[in-house]
């Protein structure tokens, strides 16, 4: 009887500080994710304003904008999958036995799609008018930056990617695995 009340309060095992700041990454993320898709969910041109898009510009924000606002059907995908994000990294925060593969099906889920959202990234840009996509690469241009800023897209999903890599490989360890294990009792 005394060893079954000594499982039962005994301490749990250390908290690990990678699932820690995994699981705040995504709490920040989601959060960043679910006020940005609200503005876009607002009637309009708030997201406009945000974006600081000058009507008939050409250039990428503008361009980003035209998506957000002919795309509801995506922000509101987008918004539930930031909410589930962060469920998710909550029940991870908490160390629940489930979160752990939960978070990591979301984490491939994720590593999938930013990789496929930069295999898609040109695609957006040749939604641009052809003035604005020909004036990419002229410097006196306004949208002369957009070569760069697909450049820069590309890297980030990359990032992105790596960073999505590194927490599934973490939270699939045998250290973290020991740490979700369900407490005895």
């Amino acid at each position: 009887m005394n060893a079954s009340v000594t499982t039962r309060s005994a301490p749990l095992s250390a908290r690990s500080t990678a699932v820690t700041a995994i699981a705040w990454g995504f709490i920040a993320f989601a959060v960043v994710t679910v006020a940005l898709l609200g503005l876009a969910l607002l009637p309009g041109d708030r997201l406009a304003l945000v974006l600081a898009v000058e009507p008939g510009s050409g250039g990428l924000t503008g361009g980003v904008a035209w998506l957000l606002e002919r795309s509801q059907a995506l922000a509101v995908l987008l918004l539930a999958g930031a909410l589930l994000t962060l469920w998710l990294a909550i029940a991870l925060l908490q160390r629940r036995p489930w979160a752990r593969r939960a978070f990591l099906a979301l984490l491939a889920t994720g590593f999938v799609a930013v990789l496929g959202g930069a295999a898609l990234t040109p695609l957006t840009f040749s939604l641009l008018p052809e003035a604005a996509t020909s004036a990419a690469v002229d410097r006196s241009a306004p949208t002369a930056g957009l070569t760069g800023t697909l450049s820069a897209i590309i890297l980030i999903a990359t990032l992105l990617a790596v960073l999505f890599a590194w927490a599934g490989w973490k939270l699939g360890s045998p250290t973290v695995r020991h740490e979700f294990r369900p407490q005895e009792g």
